[in-house]
């Protein structure tokens, strides 16, 4: 469609009232963000030891299938960042929300017990809206990650535990995040443990960032954090934070976790009931930080976590072969077939490789 003179013309001046209404409150944020200093992250102290840092990370949506058409299952992995394994187990795509949340109830022991736990009934885990209906693989997987974090949490000694991600959620029920939000809280004071949660990316830091400025807030690439005030949040993203209330245990700040200009800054959620702790926790992080790669100022304890939680090519084919085994055992013709159509995948998937490195 071309754009006319006459259309563009129009398009400015629509463009410009829609930003006479944004302006004010934009200013007044900035007004706001510019009274706000970040607190310098400071170094430890010789006598001071720190805590052990562990971080939990579940398998990503994108790189735990196995597809053999029509068949089409997942693989729910959630691992620390010392290695330890907490779930891996299988579940089947076709089946609808409430099947599936059956399914895994009744074939996964640990979630039975993670659930008389919290005190809770499976039937109490079904989603609420359409948005969670359609995601309930990722509520899954969502869950299992807070069951490990919530093991560990209950075991000494006191520790930094680390969520991959805020410590909020949009797809737990208000039910079910309450429950979880009352045994962190006990068992943290309980055994002296910190939680925090560390995202790559939100649409707070996003508007702060651009809109506001934030990144001159930390000229000189110091290591640093800013307690981001809750109606400033709310502000910088409205519309995504309308569940703040009920699905969140974190006081968000913004933190540069390594030295250097480069260094990206992270949106970092502290216990609501830890405010006393933060300099504690930003110390900590900023230490399993320090020399993380390839991400630098990510804590390496989440970059070890998702090393752990992620399927390899080794075990992709490992799991390849045990689904063929599988369907060849229900039906040896079958399995043929599907063994054959994967050889054939993998050798075109190959063939494109070469030809790409080729360059033709």
């Amino acid at each position: 469609m071309q754009l006319s003179a006459e259309r563009l013309e129009r398009l400015q001046r629509s463009l410009g009232l829609a930003l006479d209404q944004e302006w004010p409150q934009l200013t007044a944020a900035q007004k706001r963000l510019a009274r706000l200093r970040p607190t310098s992250i400071a170094a430890r102290p010789a006598s001071s030891t720190p805590l052990l840092v562990v971080a939990t990370v579940a398998t990503d949506g994108g790189e735990n299938k196995l597809n053999l058409d029509p068949i089409r299952v997942q693989v729910v992995r959630v691992a620390d960042s010392l290695g330890e394994i907490y779930f891996e187990d299988f579940i089947a795509g076709s089946l609808a929300p409430e099947e599936i949340l059956q399914f895994f109830s009744e074939s996964n022991e640990k979630l039975h017990r993670f659930l008389a736990y919290l005190q809770l009934e499976p039937d109490q885990l079904l989603p609420r809206s359409d948005f969670q209906r359609s995601q309930l693989l990722s509520m899954l997987r969502e869950l299992m990650e807070w069951a490990a974090l919530l093991k560990l949490a209950s075991q000494p000694p006191a520790k930094l535990l680390i969520r991959d991600g805020l410590l909020r959620s949009v797809l737990l029920t208000d039910l079910v995040f309450h429950r979880l939000r009352v045994k962190f809280e006990a068992l943290t004071a309980k055994h002296g443990h910190l939680l925090v949660g560390v995202a790559k990316r939100s649409r707070v830091l996003s508007y702060l960032s651009v809109a506001l400025g934030l990144t001159e807030s930390f000229g000189g690439g110091d290591p640093a954090y800013l307690a981001v005030p809750e109606e400033l949040e709310r502000e910088a993203a409205p519309s995504q934070y309308r569940w703040i209330g009920s699905r969140a245990m974190g006081l968000l700040h913004i933190a540069r976790l390594d030295r250097g200009e480069s260094v990206p800054l992270m949106p970092v959620d502290i216990a609501e009931w830890q405010g006393n702790r933060v300099a504690e926790a930003m110390l900590l992080l900023q230490e399993s930080a320090r020399a993380s790669f390839p991400l630098r100022g990510y804590p390496q304890a989440l970059v070890q976590a998702h090393e752990h939680a992620r399927l390899g090519g080794l075990e992709i084919e490992m799991l390849e072969t045990l689904l063929l085994q599988q369907v060849a055992r229900r039906d040896p013709a079958v399995g043929q077939t599907a063994r054959q159509l994967m050889l054939l995948g993998r050798q075109l998937s190959e063939g494109i490789e070469d030809h790409e490195h080729d360059g033709g």
